[in-house]
């Protein structure tokens, strides 16, 4: 089989336009698995993850201590948002899916009523905290 010489270029052409495609979506933080959790004395309270697509975080409240708990996240065309699992101890929540607009930083919190609520560290892709 021959290939002319255009024919070579389109097919590297494609090729590298396919990879630096895919390397931006990966830098930009789709994909990544994303997991931060609150936890005390050694115990996991609270536990925010976002994994595969990052298309939707979930919460998880890992204690039945009558306190419900959050994540504060952020998504690629949106930030500071928050979604809340009051459903008590060993329920997860999940919040709606978008591919397009994924999860890119995600934090556990404890709602702690008529006190300062307790937050464990971010997992934002990148930025060293």
């Amino acid at each position: 089989m021959s290939f002319g010489i255009a024919a070579v270029r389109t097919i590297v052409t494609a090729t590298a336009v396919t990879a630096l495609m895919g390397a931006g979506q990966a830098f930009a933080g789709a994909g990544e698995s994303l997991d931060a959790s609150y936890k005390e004395d050694g115990i996991i309270v609270a536990l925010a993850y976002s994994h595969g697509d990052n298309s939707q975080v979930a919460i998880y409240d890992g204690r039945a201590d009558s306190m419900s708990v959050y994540t504060l996240y952020d998504r690629r065309y949106n930030t500071g948002l928050r979604y809340d699992n009051s459903g008590g101890a060993g329920t997860t929540a999940y919040s709606g899916k978008d591919a397009t607009n994924f999860v890119r930083k995600v934090t556990a919190c404890v709602n702690v009523q008529l006190n300062p609520d307790r937050c464990g560290p971010d997992d934002r892709p990148g930025d060293a905290n």
